[in-house]
């Protein structure tokens, strides 16, 4: 590490030298501007020409030539969005296989920003083409909060009544969660490469991890959901209507209330809201203890519902107070 001496000229300017080497490494000359831009942390960037650097755009190869697994090839997809590259080249070989060519039109879909620029019969290049300083993440945290609510919501209700209508697209809505999960991920690996760009959107790099960190706890949420879905309608697939309780149904609507405010405690860092919200939690949890502890049903079939959703709300209980804990965190920078 270079270390220089802080001098003042002037009577009031601060003033240090830069290294020469640094200096004729990147073409500064007498009379040059340089840009400074100081960061969350207290360092100071320094651009030469007066311009900060465009963000490197890097093309991830992916070589499908002996690859006929899907999830394999879809899960490569996955790790090269998220790790910032440009764009993504798929070859082989030989001619892409129908489980390529599956594998990567459903990504391109299902994926936000991408897009298909190249394709024949050996390779297809995937370009993303939405500049990731256009998103709020804390805009797209709050949207996967309403996408998690709506499906929690539709689960007590499909378990109540029995009616299996609104929860059969809970898959379609548990992809979008998924998405937006991914491009939080994309976003954080972005801007570990580029400091300076979490200031372009007014983030500091620690907000930009908390909406990773709160993104993950959302799309477990989500996946939790989907899996008492599955559930729900397997059941009813074998002649069994699940129907709980006004006991369950009732914790049910607690939870969305409590979901509200776990979320938009972090997004507004309201402490006072937070601990209401970890209050709450603690009380549903209890209650659901105690409620599935004493309430004894006479059907096996209902009786095995029962104890899952009481497990359920338990498990999103959870997920909220994690999710009002990152408020405090957050809050107290």
């Amino acid at each position: 590490m270079d270390v220089r001496r802080v001098q003042i000229t002037g009577g009031s300017s601060f003033m240090i030298t830069l290294p020469k080497d640094w200096a004729n490494c990147v073409g500064l000359k007498k009379n040059d501007t340089v840009k400074l831009q100081a960061l969350p942390d207290g360092t100071l960037s320094i651009f030469p020409k007066g311009n900060a650097p465009a963000p490197k755009r890097s093309t991830k190869v992916i070589d499908v030539t002996n690859v006929n697994d899907h999830g394999f090839l879809y899960r490569q997809l996955v790790g090269a969005y998220i790790a910032g590259h440009a764009t993504m080249l798929i070859k082989s070989g030989q001619p892409l296989s129908n489980v390529v060519t599956s594998a990567v039109n459903g990504f391109v879909q299902t994926s936000i920003g991408l897009e298909m620029i190249e394709a024949d019969d050996s390779h297809m290049l995937v370009a993303n083409l939405v500049e990731h300083d256009a998103i709020d993440p804390k805009k797209i945290i709050e949207r996967m909060g309403l996408l998690v609510k709506s499906m929690m919501s539709d689960l007590y209700e499909a378990a109540y009544t029995g009616n299996q209508e609104n929860i059969t697209d809970m898959k379609t809505r548990d992809t979008e969660v998924d998405r937006i999960y991914w491009l939080t991920s994309r976003q954080c690996s972005i801007y570990q490469r580029d400091v300076s760009s979490s200031n372009k959107m007014g983030l500091s790099p620690s907000d930009m991890n908390a909406c990773l960190s709160l993104s993950r706890v959302l799309e477990n949420m989500g996946d939790h959901l989907i899996t008492m879905s599955d559930y729900l309608i397997l059941m009813a697939k074998h002649g069994n209507k699940p129907i709980v309780d006004k006991d369950s149904y009732r914790l049910g609507q607690k939870m969305n209330d409590l979901m509200t405010k776990a979320v938009r405690s972090w997004v507004e860092k309201d402490i006072s809201l937070a601990e209401q919200t970890i209050k709450d939690a603690d009380d549903i949890i209890r209650e659901s203890i105690n409620i599935s502890g004493t309430n004894l049903v006479k059907d096996t079939v209902s009786e095995s519902l029962q104890g899952l959703m009481f497990f359920c709300t338990k498990r999103l209980s959870e997920y909220c107070k994690c999710i009002a804990e990152f408020t405090f965190n957050s809050a107290m920078e």
